[in-house]
């Protein structure tokens, strides 16, 4: 894995749309899902599927849908983001993004079976290997959960400004702030400080 992601926002499908790091800023905007690859890294990283699982759709997948998947998962991206976004921020959701939104819920989804483990009936989920853009489905199914459940009220937007990344606040009085205290909470902290000794410059001496 040639660089790693950095999974702060304490959910699978939050930290995918953090994958458009510093969405709002065009003169740094940078798209860490840059190629297919890079897309199999992160669905690695995030134990989507495991190292075996990426080997095998790398060497199974043309150069044509390799291209075609990762648009497919930009496109989920933006509706994921959208979505979420509108949550952190107490609005409705617009129908558009919702609409998308479900399209891929009933496209990408995987098979599941009913099977035998031990004594028990247990559902086996669908294998996000068995074909080329089998990652997404698992991103998909876990943004579903999220905004079906109560935990969609805690979704948060970074208060820096120059990130805005999306997290899960799952601290108990619902104080998280920063989408990583060592990534935006420091940078602010030190923003503060450079602030302060220009008010007060006779600090220095």
């Amino acid at each position: 894995m040639a660089e790693y992601f950095q999974l702060v926002a304490g959910h699978l499908a939050l930290d995918f749309a953090n994958t458009l790091d510093w969405r709002f800023d065009p003169t740094r905007r940078i798209d860490l899902l840059s190629n297919y690859e890079r897309l199999l890294d992160f669905a690695t990283q995030s134990a989507v599927i495991s190292t075996n699982q990426a080997r095998r759709l790398r060497a199974r997948t043309s150069d044509r849908d390799a291209r075609r998947i990762v648009r497919e998962a930009m496109a989920l991206r933006e509706v994921i983001d959208s979505l979420f976004r509108s949550i952190a921020n107490g609005d409705s959701p617009r129908s558009g993004p919702l609409k998308k939104f479900n399209r891929f819920f009933r496209d990408l989804r995987l098979p599941s079976s009913v099977g035998r483990r031990g004594s028990e009936f247990v559902l086996f989920a669908g294998d996000a290997s068995a074909r080329s853009d089998g990652p997404l489905w698992p991103i998909v199914d876990a943004a579903v959960g999220l905004v079906t459940s109560a935990e969609r009220a805690r979704v948060r937007e970074c208060d820096e400004s120059t990130c805005r990344w999306l997290f899960l606040d799952t601290t108990k009085n619902q104080s998280r702030q920063w989408c990583s205290m060592k990534i935006c909470g420091n940078r602010a902290k030190a923003k503060r400080f450079r602030t302060r000794q220009r008010a007060h410059p006779t600090n220095n001496v």
